[in-house]
């Protein structure tokens, strides 16, 4: 199934993974969004939001085996700037990635219009 261009209500992040001692930024969250009371999600070994307030917002889903949760297809997720350029944020493999302070953790391209 896919949302299209679609505007969200809310947009929250949260930990799950213990915390760890350098930082936070690369551990694993669950990306929670919320459009039209109905919650989509997804993990990532990112902390910064793939979409901001304002934006528009692309992505494919299904549902998890229980039936239960609406799981974001993460590769898929665009967002919408007021301008019109879809803009591809966050960290969208599924591999676990040093902390930023370690120096093999190397750098990512953030917002990029595509």
């Amino acid at each position: 199934m896919r949302i299209e261009k679609s505007g969200f209500h809310a947009y929250s992040v949260y930990l799950e993974e213990p915390p760890r001692p350098d930082g936070n930024e690369t551990a694993l969250h669950r990306h929670v969004i919320i459009i039209g009371g109905d919650k989509y999600s997804f993990f990532a070994h990112w902390s910064g939001k793939f979409a901001h307030k304002g934006e528009r917002i692309s992505f494919d889903w299904d549902w998890d085996r229980t039936g239960e949760f609406r799981n974001i297809d993460k590769p898929s997720f665009e967002a919408l700037a007021k301008d019109g350029t879809v803009q591809i944020r966050g960290d969208r493999s599924d591999k676990r990635r040093p902390a930023a302070s370690s120096p093999e953790a190397g750098s990512r391209t953030v917002g990029r219009a595509r």
